[in-house]
């Protein structure tokens, strides 16, 4: 079961309630208590005191636990403005509506909370738009007090909008305009039902205005005049009218006048309604609120208003508890039905819903909506943790058996590595002189090879003059020749666009030792006689990283 708090806040009382919230079905009431504060207290901080004394009062005497409440405050003290702007898309349709806050709202934005509530469907490119405003440090008192005795405020609606839910939800057949007439201490909210259209405005006559009329008419306090009213109270009737008690007969006509009073705003909101809001005349009224208990007060109506007029009944579809005292209940019911919309908030979604709520208890709300994951996801990780710490146990026994196994093979494994390591470095030994014995080898193949490459490339006709190695330090580099040819030879020993150093330079790269690159064979010192022509030709060894098979494979293809 799931159990919230309701609590309407009027201008002087107070109701709070205990509901039952039920998936699927309306509310049950659980428990109910009433409570007042001082006359007049608009100072925010003397109302969190006095709100949070009463409430305290109210949770001892009808032994309600705090839990999460819904808030209405009374109609006085939140600011209505009924609008149209057009229905356009989402965005410009916010827009429109702050535009009308920052137009309409009478005091500073910077000082005000306010919410809204889109009115039915789009009429002729127009959509109903329902603002509320208040300030926000009535707000803060109002929070302030209510977290003191640990009762969390979850909504802040204003009690117009409160009544008018509750009348949807126990009248659905109503056909028409209904009009409600909430007669409270201090102001009468009257609340127009019509389908899914909403309009209220707040009036400042009520049951303290009554109270201070008969104060002066009987010069009375202002606590024995309402002592007097709700013990010997009536409203005096039309006509003929009389009561044998002269100062009841006289208490009634001061009521009459009053009510008269009351009567004149209610016809010109009836006629603003209708003109200003595209209304209907209202087909009947509900009366609610502690001051329509007056005696006649439903006959008085009648006479005005000449409509069916009866009394609002909040627990047409809402449980309440099978024991309580039929008649004590009939009397504590017009003061409930705020509560009734209030309690429907949670868990149904009602026709208008406004939230006054400030950021402050926004934020705390989303937190508390996150604590039931918050407290899964802790006790996930302790799971996690728990099956880790297991998993984790048997691993580490089952290491420490792997571990004592391989601590025996690696002893033996090290041994043998060992004997592996002294076999390896005799055999990078031996490598090492065999490498040493290839080298000896090559050099002592270098010069024979050279030679004969010399051979190949000096043809008869040419003879060598000079032969000696080339070298850097100890390597050998090459060697330097110098060649002669007879002049009148030379022509027949040179190769197609060669001149003769040229082809036996030539000759030369395309030898086994020797570069092929012919940028590596050098000629210089061309010298000519009228017999003679000398030259000196440098060849360069070919390089040494270079794999033999590829350097015979490429001679052989520039031979061929």
């Amino acid at each position: 079961m799931e159990r919230i708090l309701t609590l309407n806040i009027g201008g002087s009382r107070l109701a709070l309630a205990e509901f039952e919230v039920r998936p699927g079905k309306g509310p049950k009431l659980l428990r109910y208590a009433f409570g007042e504060m001082a006359e007049g207290v608009d100072v925010p901080d003397m109302m969190a005191v006095e709100l949070e004394q009463a409430v305290r009062g109210m949770l001892a005497s009808s032994g309600i636990r705090p839990a999460r409440t819904m808030v209405a405050l009374s109609g006085q003290m939140a600011f209505p403005r009924f609008v149209r702007i057009l229905a356009d898309t989402p965005e410009k349709m916010r827009e429109q509506i702050r535009f009308e806050v920052e137009q309409n709202v009478p005091f500073p934005l910077e000082e005000a909370i306010w919410s809204d509530a889109l009115i039915g469907a789009p009429d002729a490119g127009e959509q109903h738009v329902m603002i509320v405003a208040t300030r926000s440090d009535t707000v803060g008192a109002v929070t302030k007090a209510l977290l003191n005795v640990g009762m969390e405020p979850e909504i802040i609606d204003v009690a117009p909008a409160a009544l008018y839910n509750a009348v949807r939800f126990n009248y659905p057949e109503a056909d028409g305009c209904t009009l409600v007439i909430d007669i409270g201490a201090r102001c009468t909210n009257l609340v127009f039902v019509e389908a899914e259209r909403v309009f209220y405005r707040t009036i400042p006559v009520a049951g303290n205005t009554i109270t201070s009329e008969i104060a002066k008419a009987f010069g009375l306090s202002h606590e024995d005049a309402e002592t007097f009213k709700c013990e010997r109270g009536l409203v005096a009737q039309g006509g003929a009218f009389a009561v044998d008690d002269p100062d009841v007969d006289r208490l009634s006509k001061v009521i009459r006048n009053v009510m008269t009073r009351l009567h004149a705003e209610v016809a010109r909101s009836v006629s603003f309604y209708r003109s200003q809001q595209g209304g209907s005349a209202p087909a009947r009224v509900l009366l609610t609120g502690g001051s329509a208990q007056l005696p006649y007060m439903q006959n008085f109506f009648e006479e005005k208003l000449q409509l069916e007029v009866d009394f609002l009944n909040p627990f047409v579809a809402v449980d309440y508890p099978s024991g309580i005292d039929p008649e004590v209940f009939g009397r504590d019911a017009f003061r409930l039905p705020v509560l009734v919309g209030l309690a429907l908030r949670r868990g149904m979604t009602c026709p208008v819903e406004v939230n006054l709520a400030s950021e402050e208890l926004a934020a705390r709300k989303e937190f508390r909506g996150r604590i039931p994951f918050l407290v899964l996801s802790a006790a996930g990780l302790l799971v996690i943790m728990g099956i880790w710490w297991l998993f984790f146990g048997s691993l580490r026994s089952l290491y420490e058996q792997q571990r004592e196994r391989i601590e025996t093979r690696l002893s033996a494994e090290q041994a043998q590595k060992a004997s592996f390591d002294r076999v390896d470095r005799e055999a990078n030994q031996a490598k090492d002189r065999a490498a040493a014995y290839a080298d000896l080898m090559k050099r002592k193949a270098v010069w024979p090879s050279m030679m004969v490459a010399v051979d190949e490339a000096v043809r008869p006709g040419l003879w060598v003059t000079s032969l000696k190695s080339v070298r850097t330090g100890e390597t050998l580099q090459g060697l330097a020749l110098s060649v002669s040819v007879w002049r009148d030879l030379e022509p027949g020993l040179c190769e197609a666009n060669r001149t003769i150093d040229e082809t036996v330079a030539a000759r030369l790269s395309a030898t086994e030792p020797f570069s092929d690159d012919l940028k590596n064979i050098p000629i210089s010192k061309k010298d000519q006689s009228a017999w003679i022509t000398s030259f000196d030709i440098t060849a360069r060894l070919a390089s040494q990283d270079q794999p033999a098979e590829d350097t015979k494979s490429r001679r052989s293809a520039r031979r061929r």
